[in-house]
């Protein structure tokens, strides 16, 4: 079942309030403020599209001072929300004046819920389509939720979402995904936006150390404790203390290893190889993968009560082919990028090669775009990208009806107008030599970018 679109009902009538929700609830998920307070609390536990505001509030529910300042207050926020005024007869020019604020509509009392509910509709629809070009415009020019991570799709977005939530605590996280996607990349930036960010971040591949070594490497030995080991050295575990170890590869982790790991987590001390008291240890412990844990735990390879201790806070990075929406973005963000090393020739790719980018399944995910465009920068002749610059061939699709070509056709068009022009709408009409409405349709049409 589809998600509703979450709407916001401000009116201090409990009556009042009570009857838009009972006649909108069933196209939409609604909630219901009763004062300013309570409205400003409501949108930053959870912004809605749209917010039905009754300009009456108290202290001065017969005046609109306090419903114009939440106005206001909504309207310099930076998330794009659509106020719908809801005014008496007796109000239409505080409402005329309501739309100069940044209102974008208003309805009279009493109320018509079938009227109400299109303009709701085109309202939720341009609140989604403004915040997805706004995320686009930030993803285009290197601005994004999650320092060193471009992307602009909806499940991107909840994975961000997720990430900013689970930093604050102090909880393992486990972090899935194929390689190149950008494991790492969110492990740092839980880091950062943790309260831990000002002390240490310590990186252990545990694929790409020696298994006679990597027991040393985490938990540290004591001076004497196997041949070699001439002075006492601190582990990485030990070294992070009150900061974040990312553990990346834990599927290659021993199991021996996995053992004294799943004491750690549970206990919060470690004890050095040779060692005799135990440490007390207060680092978060982020692991990284991209094994599937639940098959290698069925195999006898990882251990399940390490698994289900690491695993209380799972993010999964999506491959590229996964969010096929985020590749034009990316491409053009490393063309603009690495072009600048050499000098700002290029213009952009060419239509065959954007072709050849969107239809490409990238295996090696984000790494592999990056390489290849970073290739591309330097062995263009042109102020073009071609697909032979980044070895890549534009690909054949077969189509069986004149509709289908037509249609697909005018996606292709409608996508690198938006990719050529930085995903403005504006500039992406005028090239397309249509109006903005007729944009927003042909998008809503191709389902291009709109996540709902």
């Amino acid at each position: 079942m589809m998600e509703k679109d979450h709407i916001l009902i401000v009116e201090d009538e409990t009556s009042m309030a009570k009857q838009l929700k009972w006649g909108l609830a069933d196209l939409y998920d609604v909630s219901v403020a009763g004062d300013a307070k309570e409205a400003l609390e409501a949108i930053d536990a959870r912004p809605p599209l749209v917010v039905l505001l009754d300009l009456g509030l108290p202290p001065d529910p017969d005046g609109s001072t306090e419903g114009i300042r939440l106005l206001e207050q909504i309207a310099g926020m930076t998330r794009r929300i659509k106020v719908i005024i809801i005014t008496g007869n007796t109000q239409r020019e505080v409402a005329v004046k309501a739309i100069g604020i940044g209102a974008y509509d208003y309805h009279q009392k009493p109320v018509n819920i079938e009227e109400l509910k299109i303009v709701l509709k085109r309202a939720c629809y341009l609140s989604r389509l403004e915040e997805h070009v706004s995320r686009l415009e930030k993803a285009v020019t290197g601005e994004s939720p999650i320092e060193g991570m471009i992307a602009t799709s909806k499940l991107m977005m909840e994975l961000f979402e997720r990430a900013r939530r689970v930093a604050k605590t102090g909880y393992p996280v486990l972090i899935q995904g194929q390689s190149g996607t950008g494991k790492e990349r969110l492990a740092r930036a839980i880091h950062q936006l943790s309260d831990r960010s000002e002390r240490p971040l310590i990186i252990v591949d545990c694929g790409a150390i020696p298994e006679n070594l990597l027991e040393s490497e985490l938990f540290g030995h004591e001076k004497g404790s196997f041949t070699g080991a001439h002075a006492r050295q601190i582990g990485k575990l030990e070294r992070a203390q009150h900061g974040t170890v990312v553990l990346d590869e834990i599927g290659e982790l021993p199991l021996t290893l996995q053992v004294k790991l799943l004491r750690f987590l549970q206990e919060g001390t470690i004890e050095r190889i040779g060692g005799k008291e135990p440490i007390v240890v207060d680092a978060r412990v982020i692991a990284i993968t991209n094994v599937n844990l639940t098959h290698a735990v069925k195999e006898g390879l990882f251990r399940e009560d390490l698994y289900y201790r690491l695993n209380v806070v799972p993010l999964y990075v999506p491959a590229l082919k996964e969010r096929p929406e985020d590749i034009p973005v990316l491409a053009k963000y490393f063309l603009d990028t690495y072009s600048k090393e050499i000098g700002p020739r290029f213009k952009g790719f060419s239509p065959s090669a954007m072709d050849a980018i969107t239809g490409y399944d990238w295996p090696g995910n984000v790494r592999e775009m990056q390489n290849r465009i970073r290739r591309g920068v330097v062995m263009a002749e042109g102020d073009r990208i071609e697909p032979r610059d980044i070895d890549l061939e534009a690909p054949r699709q077969e189509v069986n009806t004149l509709k289908e070509a037509r249609d697909r056709a005018e996606a292709a068009a409608i996508n690198l107008a938006l990719a050529r022009n930085n995903y403005n709408i504006t500039r992406a009409a005028a090239d397309l030599d249509v109006s903005r409405p007729t944009l927003h349709d042909l998008i809503k049409k191709h389902n291009i970018m709109i996540q709902k």
